[in-house]
């Protein structure tokens, strides 16, 4: 996660159908929470097939969640800590894990500084809060954890590590599969810090001092560690995947052969143990910046993206769109043939921001967590969390007392002070649970079809350059609908006799020539048909009043849906 920030139909009846649907042409499900605990079993394995995940039972599985960020690895902007020190007793500043750590440690002792964390850990997550993403809809929890969650007499010294405990993830995914929710485990944080910044759990002043892809101590100890967690949940179909390095660059500079290199050291440490469980690699930033998995021989593998937009304030919901749709067409124009997931994202307190990216995203059937669940901080209603905590009491690991500490974390939990977030009206828990629950969509084969506007039965037909509805029923011309080159999901429509391609001119929609993103539209299945949003505008079309159409319905229920024929 970075900080600072880096640059719907007609009815509850019309959902349902329309899931219902889609699950009987398709034979896809997305995994949803059970009434009750349930668990796993052998058939809910997961495994990468071409660009679809799928169970032993031959189901599509689509992961939809959350990160269960600030548990085992703390951000302080976002956690129950401040910047401290450091002070005349101890000349250590407590910035990240490690660092309040050693400051815990030389004040209280490695023993009450390790019951000092599991007191966090336990009222920062608990049974509440997998009740709550279950509520959602969710089926998947990222997990981020660092070596020193598994291993921490290595906070002393590297020497002593080796010796893991994998009770803290155990338990952790337990509960979320007794939910029916998979956990994926996400190394957050490897030995020596694999890009440096605080939420890796070690600090680095400065790119330069992020030595770790040269440094095969901390190689070999990641790898070590991959090799035993590997052998540890090699038969757990409850986790999703192994998610080998979170943000892998150097202060999160971009990646290339030198990451790739260690990459595929990490994934023959776990291919040493587990060939069953999925390997994910993570970009720093792009598509360009992963390799053809064939180059390194990877199998049973997904491609993991983050993007945060520059768009923090609101108000810029076209922008904040139009950079998603790029962000989306510039990795599957890779045709990387593995499935893809968006790790982390943030979408701020704009619920139009929140309802475009979260649509696009499952109409491009990537899998997704947002970042985060829960924050800490001194913004009340920030949508960096679904729910947030008002800081009022944040800890001072170098002042506060044993048993002042314990009591501060003791009112982070969930059902103690917790607020949900708003986002104008609409709170994002329900955001995310529309779009958790979400049926798979089908896409608008590419061929010839005469477009209906499906509330009055008129075919749609040329007039000029623009688009108009004929009185006569049978007057329709047909549309030639293509897969845009990058296969992202968009679409060209063309008049099958005149010529030219549907243009979004301003807000107008036109006839033209051009093939650029003016004329990509992503097809939107509803009960009724299809709605169209235009790539430039991320809005709906829709009829004005003199029957023109415009690309700038702001929900789909104002929008034009068209039966295809």
């Amino acid at each position: 996660m970075k900080y600072p920030i880096r640059g719907w139909i007609r009815s509850v009846f019309a959902v349902a159908l329309c899931f219902v649907m889609v699950f009987c042409v398709t034979g896809c499900i997305t995994k949803q929470p059970p009434d009750t605990n349930v668990g796993f079993t052998a058939d809910d394995f997961l495994q990468a097939e071409g660009e679809l995940v799928k169970n032993r039972k031959g189901d599509t599985v689509y992961l939809r969640g959350v990160n269960a960020g600030g548990l085992f690895v703390i951000e302080q902007w976002m956690n129950g800590f401040q910047a401290s020190g450091p002070n005349e007793e101890i000349g250590i500043r407590a910035r990240d894990f490690k660092t309040t750590s050693e400051v815990f440690i030389e004040r209280f002792g490695l023993e009450k500084t390790a019951e000092l964390w599991k007191a966090y850990q336990d009222s920062w997550w608990s049974e509440a809060d997998f009740e709550n993403c279950a509520a959602m809809g969710m089926n998947c929890i990222r997990l981020p954890f660092t070596y020193m969650t598994v291993d921490f007499d290595a906070v002393v010294s590297y020497d002593n590590a080796g010796d893991f405990d994998f009770t803290p993830l155990d338990n952790f995914i337990d509960a979320a599969a007794s939910y029916g929710m998979y956990t994926i485990l996400d190394m957050h944080g490897a030995y020596g810090s694999q890009n440096g910044q605080d939420h890796s759990g070690e600090t680095k002043d400065s790119a330069w001092e992020v030595d770790f892809y040269t440094n095969t101590r901390m190689i070999d100890l990641t790898a070590k560690l991959w090799t035993a967690l590997a052998e540890h949940y090699k038969d757990e179909p409850a986790v999703a995947g192994y998610d080998i390095l979170n943000e892998p660059g150097e202060k999160a500079q971009s990646t290339d052969e030198k990451h790739f290199a260690v990459f595929d050291v990490l994934y023959d440490a776990i291919r040493k143990a587990d060939t069953k469980h999925m390997v994910i690699f993570e970009s720093c930033w792009d598509g360009e910046n992963l390799p053809q998995p064939s180059e390194y021989g990877w199998e049973n593998c997904m491609y993991s993206f983050h993007h945060y937009t520059s768009m923090a304030q609101g108000g810029q919901y076209t922008e904040h769109g139009v950079s998603w749709n790029e962000k989306i067409a510039d990795v599957t124009a890779q045709n990387f043939g593995v499935p893809l997931q968006m790790g982390e994202f943030n979408n701020y307190n704009d619920c139009e921001q929140w309802e475009y990216v979260l649509g696009l995203l499952n109409r491009a059937n990537w899998h997704w967590t947002s970042w985060t669940y829960k924050i800490n901080n001194t913004w009340e209603n920030s949508a960096w969390g679904i729910y947030t905590i008002p800081a009022v009491d944040k800890v001072n690991a170098h002042t506060d007392s044993y048993e002042t500490i314990l009591a501060k974390f003791a009112k982070l939990k969930t059902d103690a002070n917790v607020h949900k977030v708003d986002l104008g009206g609409r709170s994002l828990e329900s955001v995310m649970k529309e779009y958790c629950t979400a049926p798979v969509q089908r896409p608008l084969a590419p061929r010839g079809y005469v477009l209906y506007d499906s509330l009055t039965d008129k075919p749609l037909l040329v007039n000029g350059n623009s688009l108009a509805l004929s009185s006569d029923l049978n007057a329709g011309q047909q549309f030639i609908v293509t897969e845009y080159a990058d296969k992202d999901g968009s679409v060209l429509i063309a008049p099958a006799m005149t010529g030219g391609y549907w243009n979004v001119v301003g807000r107008e929609l036109r006839l033209g020539a051009k093939t650029d993103d003016s004329a990509r539209f992503y097809p939107v299945e509803t009960e009724y048909g299809y709605a169209f949003i235009s790539y430039t505008t991320c809005r709906f079309l829709r009829f004005d009043e003199e029957g023109k159409l415009h690309a700038d319905g702001k929900t789909l229920e104002n929008s034009a849906i068209f039966y295809c024929k």
